[in-house]
């Protein structure tokens, strides 16, 4: 949930309160304080109707409850919330408030309003990824160039939603990458991605050839129809919205056009009360990982990495580099590639690859081997020169 509304309305109340700045500071990314705010501005007014404050915008006031007061409030308030949300969404909204009372050094009793929130026993939706042959149905039922490339993008990523807007993707974080079976080839093979930049959960993850060429042919497109003068602050993915604010698409946008492609495509998801087993953008991500931990030759702590997934130690100690990422991506490009042609070509270039280094060890042998032959020659005509009849080691010539 990203909202300029919520931001500007956060911005505001930091300037009037000192505990909602306090509040406002610990918060280090526009989704969370857009998130925050709007749950924190729901807390407000659930008190406010239940006649615990008088005023839904004097934050303020919540300094004034003790521990008990503290505790009460809040578990009423988790009792509100059971009645229409699931038990993550639950904890999602109660964030907010959490965070304000730790903020404003209040204690309350915490486990006890955790325990509140209602166990969710059924089977969670979401879980099931979205196959490559249905990728290449709605491929074909996407009909705008940037459709195309956003579906890649996401197929070849596996990056949350979130990734593209947080802060916003823009041509300055891409960066090309060479081809590893052909390196003096002049052609850029595929795009390197900076997600989640000047940031420390940034981290590197990369379009495979397709998509990298789907990402091109978008930009083409709006160069030479749209007349888009392109520099490194040009969003990626851009609006085309007479009406819209900004000209990045934002996150209502791209799931408008996902919601278009999965009804045009007849895409078959099975409804688990209110979600679906294929979530509409995360069953892209479900796809990556499961690509990519099945995959033996990749390496799964660089495969944590490029989920942007913080793994023990490896998050903090563990830091590959951009090229040292792509090395182990390359391996998993033939099982990304969503084009059954451009699939085998991956896999014709994968195996030739082989072949290439296995006709190098070839040759390294047999050079190994002709020097080999040689110096036993030497030691023959050695060995000859020694033991020659002529040569008698106890003559006193010798």
């Amino acid at each position: 949930m990203l909202s300029k509304k919520w931001i500007v309305f956060a911005q505001d109340l930091a300037r009037e309160s000192r505990s909602y700045r306090k509040f406002f500071h610990a918060m280090k990314t526009d989704s969370t304080i857009s998130l925050y705010a709007y749950s924190m501005k729901r807390f407000m007014d659930f008190l406010h109707n239940e006649r615990h404050i008088d005023d839904p915008s004097d934050y303020d006031e919540l300094l004034d409850f003790d521990t008990e007061k503290i505790t009460d409030i809040l578990e009423d308030f988790v009792y509100h919330l059971n009645s229409t949300q699931k038990p993550k969404g639950v904890t999602t909204i109660l964030a907010g408030p959490e965070l304000f009372f730790e903020m404003n050094r209040k204690i309350w009793h915490k486990k006890l309003v955790r325990k509140s929130i209602k166990k969710d026993d059924m089977e969670s939706g979401g879980k099931v990824p979205i196959s490559t042959e249905e990728i290449k149905t709605m491929l074909e039922y996407a009909k705008h160039p940037r459709d195309k490339a956003l579906v890649h993008f996401l197929a070849s990523t596996g990056a949350r939603p979130a990734g593209l807007h947080d802060p916003i993707l823009r041509v300055k974080h891409l960066a090309y990458m060479p081809n590893p079976n052909n390196p003096n080839q002049e052609q850029n093979w595929c795009y390197a991605v900076k997600i989640y930049d000047e940031s420390k959960e940034g981290y590197w993850t990369f379009l495979t050839p397709e998509a990298t060429l789907a990402l091109n042919r978008y930009f083409g497109w709006r160069k030479h129809i749209r007349k888009e003068e392109f520099d490194d602050e040009t969003p990626i993915f851009a609006t085309f919205s007479r009406s819209a604010k900004d000209k990045h698409l934002g996150m209502h946008g791209m799931k408008q056009i996902f919601r278009n492609l999965i009804n045009r495509s007849n895409l078959q998801r099975i409804k688990k009360g209110n979600r679906y087993d294929k979530a509409q953008n995360y069953m892209f991500r479900k796809r990556f990982n499961t690509i990519l931990k099945l995959n033996n030759d990749v390496n799964s702590n660089i495969a944590e990495k490029l989920m942007a997934h913080k793994r023990g130690l490896d998050g903090t100690y563990l830091q590959p580099t951009k090229e040292e990422c792509y090395r182990e991506f390359v391996k998993a490009i033939p099982q990304l590639t969503i084009d059954p042609t451009e699939r085998q070509k991956a896999d014709l270039e994968e195996k030739q690859e082989k072949i290439d280094q296995l006709e190098a060890t070839v040759q390294e042998n047999s050079k190994l081997k002709q020097k080999l032959d040689a110096q036993e020659d030497r030691v023959t005509k050695l060995e000859e020169m020694l033991f020659d009849s002529n040569f008698h080691p106890l003559s006193k010539s010798s």
